[in-house]
């Protein structure tokens, strides 16, 4: 949903109209009249007031609807920001809620209608009528017939003078079977939150906190999932039994297997003629020679000790020898560093 500013002089940021006709703006707000209705039906219930009105009155005060007019102040946008309001309101007036609901409904369009402000400078946008179909207004001047309880008898003669008041700001369409409001349905426009949508900029430090905290309790909860017992010394003093995670009892043999073969699979794809590795690997090879070569020469000249530790120990040897080993099995350079990967078999003595 763009929320770019419609029209408006420069420098005043003015909220397109659309979005009042969104769920970003429509869900929130039958929420909060929901809320209004709810509380207003059962503190009546609970309270019997001589006075509905004034009850009514009164929470909607305590909610803050006295500000509602105060939203918004561009004339495009309050008008469809005063329309969606208003038809939220006759939505709870329908033969589908119960009656102490439609008459706090209607107190509250009857509410939010009446206190648009009048005498503001500079003059804010007001509407004078209320769209409803047909049936629907057929069921709101029906509305004082249903009061007929006990509980229910003192709210008839406030309905009565608010549908009085009402009477010229109705504005009548056709059957709601055929679909005359415009917007045919709201909200018209659903704003769908992105999922998983990379932030911008750094984490703040309570977000790395959170991160972290939810990695380790993942990793705890998988540890107590996978974790074994073992049986541990052999009837002596420190016998007995030890519960821990599977990789952490025993050495990873599978893993180290798993390796050497991927290994090997890897120098039999090099060793190929056809397919450039060994080419690669001599072009690799020869500029490292070349390069320590440089190296050695230039601490020589500085009157540095160069070398190793003499013999076949010494470095460049070392390095000049194993490059010249590519081809049958053999690495290059690249088997200098055989020991660290527990694959003897191409290993040189280090």
């Amino acid at each position: 949903m763009s929320l770019a500013p419609s029209s408006g002089s420069r420098g005043q940021i003015v909220v397109q109209p659309s979005y009042f006709t969104s769920s970003a703006f429509v869900n929130p707000a039958r929420e909060d009249v929901s809320l209004l209705i709810q509380c207003y039906a059962e503190q009546y219930e609970r309270l019997r007031p001589l006075h509905p009105f004034t009850l009514f009155k009164d929470i909607w005060v305590s909610q803050g609807w006295t500000w509602i007019h105060f939203k918004i102040f561009d004339a495009r946008s309050r008008e469809a920001f005063l329309k969606v309001m208003m038809r939220i309101f006759t939505e709870h007036m329908s033969v589908t809620e119960t009656p102490l609901r439609r008459v706090a409904a209607l107190f509250g369009l009857y509410a939010f209608l009446n206190t648009q402000p009048s005498m503001s400078v500079p003059k804010l946008h007001s509407v004078s009528h209320v769209e409803v179909t047909s049936d629907l207004y057929d069921t709101i001047v029906c509305l004082p017939d249903t009061l007929n309880t006990e509980l229910l008898e003192r709210l008839r003669p406030h309905v009565i003078y608010v549908l009085s008041g009402l009477a010229g700001a109705f504005q009548i369409l056709p059957h709601s079977k055929v679909c005359p409001l415009n917007p045919r349905e709201i909200p018209r426009e659903l704003v769908v939150e992105e999922v998983g949508k990379k932030k911008r900029g750094r984490l703040s430090k309570l977000e790395k906190k959170k991160k972290a905290k939810d990695s380790l309790a993942s990793l705890s909860k998988w540890l107590d999932q996978t974790k074994q017992t073992y049986d541990v010394g052999n009837g002596s003093e420190t016998s007995g039994t030890v519960t821990r995670h599977a990789l952490l009892s025993q050495r990873p043999v599978a893993t180290r297997s798993d390796y050497r073969t991927c290994k090997s699979e890897l120098w039999a794809e090099l060793g190929k003629d056809d397919a450039g590795g060994s080419a690669a690997l001599r072009r690799a090879s020869d500029a490292v020679v070349r390069r320590m070569r440089k190296m050695d020469e230039a601490a020589a000249v500085e009157g540095l000790e160069v070398g190793g530790e003499g013999g076949d120990r010494t470095g460049l040897d070392r390095v000049e020898r194993a490059a010249g080993e590519i081809g049958g099995g053999r690495g290059g350079l690249l088997s200098l560093l055989e020991g660290a990967g527990l694959f003897p078999v191409f290993s040189h003595d280090v």
